[in-house]
């Protein structure tokens, strides 16, 4: 008996990886995304086809178990063969349910019938055991995945990082791992990058507290799944009492409320309010979360034409989306004089790799989510490491 890992996709870019782990009886998928733009802005190709998975014909595939909802990693959803069970974790189902409603029934209708885990409750899927390990990342409840059959362990980080809200746990709860792990699959996405932003989200909290004392009015561009970034913006502005939203927000703050409130108290969002038509006369002033959209617009429109030198817009999104929203994102802040981005990325930095492996200490390591694998640095671990290209086959 044999437990075998093939990359078909992941090997050398960021997004859109796809993890296949078979035994002789058993065939499991982690992740199923789109791809994303190589950082000189080409795209990969998409067009992928994985007998017994992506095409109409026999079915050959246990189940497809989603690491988080980001579209790189679950945006060939609808590519599967029906029929084909999917996984993902509960709380991370209910926000991808409500941010894909606007999608045609079909789509939403597969999304309804995922199966749902939770952190640390193990399944079974034929001869294959999964166990959910919660952690962080700037999706709510994303997870790392232990995979176990025949008498060998694979660890699957999915995307993690350390700096985040959830981000003391993380180590912690894989030390528990040491010695028992024969292969882990590490995301590598920051290894693609120069001096990457990593700052910890609650010192982006606290340096946007400063900026709320001087400004009145703060408005947000924030992408409305980046829960722990909205709870940040949300913890730095307690003075004024006060957090808007619109409705669609307002459901997936109580989500992540609901199911993360007792982790941390980052995730009450006991003063968000839906916001209303008139809001100049909020005493204490607001801080409002938008997204590159018409209403947004016309909401900020009187702030920069009467209250200019009160009001903060704050930019809290990658440079790849600023860059490739531009010319949208420049007509909704236009006029504006206060400007300011506060972001933090949402994947692990070189030393948290290294520290997770090292905790780890896996027998093999598989750098996948970057387009630069080689760059992996794990010290006294770096002879395990091994680079794989898309499709090869590894036993473990």
């Amino acid at each position: 008996m044999q437990l075998k890992i093939k990359i078909y996709r992941g090997t050398h870019q960021i997004g859109g990886c796809i993890t296949e782990i078979t035994t002789e009886k058993t065939r499991i998928i982690i992740d199923f995304g789109t791809v994303l733009p190589y950082r000189n802005g080409k795209m990969p190709k998409e067009n992928l086809v994985i007998e017994g998975v992506t095409y109409i014909g026999h079915r050959n595939c246990d189940g497809i178990l989603f690491t988080h909802y980001h579209g790189d990693h679950t945006g060939l959803l609808d590519k599967a063969i029906k029929g084909i069970p999917m996984y993902m974790g509960k709380a991370a189902k209910k926000i991808f349910l409500l941010s894909q409603a606007h999608k045609n029934s079909d789509s939403v209708a597969r999304i309804e019938q995922i199966r749902e885990y939770e952190d640390g409750k193990s399944f079974s899927i034929g001869d294959i055991k999964i166990t959910p390990i919660l952690t962080d990342h700037s999706a709510f409840d994303a997870y790392m995945l232990l995979i176990e059959a025949d008498g060998k362990q694979v660890l699957h980080t999915g995307d993690f990082r350390t700096h985040g809200v959830k981000g003391e746990m993380v180590i912690p709860r894989l030390a528990k791992l040491r010695g028992l792990v024969d292969v882990m699959i590490t995301e590598g996405t920051n290894l693609s990058y120069t001096n990457p932003v990593v700052t910890s989200e609650y010192l982006l909290a606290e340096a946007a507290e400063t900026l709320m004392e001087r400004y009145p009015y703060v408005f947000v561009m924030c992408g409305a799944t980046d829960i722990d970034r909205l709870a940040a913006f949300h913890k730095a502005s307690e003075r004024k009492n006060l957090f808007l939203c619109d409705a669609y927000q307002m459901s997936l703050l109580e989500t992540a409320a609901e199911y993360g409130a007792a982790l941390t108290d980052f995730y009450r969002f006991d003063r968000t309010r839906v916001y209303f038509e008139e809001m100049e006369g909020v005493k204490d002033g607001f801080c409002m979360a938008v997204r590159n959209e018409k209403d947004f617009s016309e909401i900020m429109k009187p702030y920069r034409e009467k209250h200019n030198e009160q009001t903060l817009i704050i930019y809290a999104m990658s440079e790849g989306y600023l860059s490739k929203h531009h010319q949208a994102i420049e007509k909704l802040t236009s006029g504006f004089r206060y400007i300011i981005k506060l972001h933090t990325s949402g994947h692990a930095s070189e030393e948290a790799i290294w520290a997770a492996a090292n905790t780890v200490s896996a027998k093999k390591i598989i750098p996948i989510h970057t387009e630069n694998p080689e760059k992996i640095r794990l010290g006294a671990l770096q002879d395990r490491v091994v680079f794989l290209e898309d499709d090869e086959e590894f036993n473990v």
